[in-house]
């Protein structure tokens, strides 16, 4: 684990989770994030798992408490969004797959010129990991395949 005090997160997110081992290594083990750090609590066992996508795509883990407000519907309308840099969301396919315990869409190849999947964690939080699908395209080309892509879903 690398240290944290003097790295500047600009933005995170704090997802409370049901059990914070378990879901530590699964963040870590199956989808490939870097445990930064852990806070522990009063008894010494972790409170708070700190982990790293990639530099400032930092998110923290927090387990649920007897004091902690937490909403019935985890996460609901809310997507984290994730670029693949070090691998291929096909790898992470993969492995939540050969996990088994979650819900998951993809590989899809995206007219925005992305593919993604989109894995539905053990708590129930929605999480899209994207990489480019091919070389850059023009802005007008892009819109235009956007809109086929909604064309051929609504009708």
């Amino acid at each position: 684990m690398e240290s944290d005090f003097d790295y500047q997160m600009p933005s995170y997110t704090t997802l409370m989770v049901h059990d914070l081992n378990i879901s530590t290594r699964w963040y870590c083990d199956t989808l490939g994030f870097a445990l930064v750090s852990q806070m522990p609590g009063a008894n010494g066992d972790p409170i708070m798992s700190h982990l790293r996508w990639a530099p400032h795509a930092d998110l923290i883990l927090m387990e649920e408490g007897p004091n902690v407000l937490i909403s019935s519907t985890r996460g609901a309308g809310v997507t984290l969004n994730f670029t693949v840099l070090r691998e291929s969301v096909d790898a992470i396919a993969e492995r939540v797959r050969r996990d088994g315990n979650v819900q998951i869409s993809g590989p899809h190849d995206r007219p925005w010129n992305a593919r993604e999947v989109i894995v539905i964690d053990p708590n129930g939080y929605r999480l899209n990991f994207t990489e480019p699908l091919r070389i850059p395209v023009d802005g007008d080309d892009l819109v235009d395949e956007v809109k086929k892509e909604i064309t051929l879903n609504v009708n």
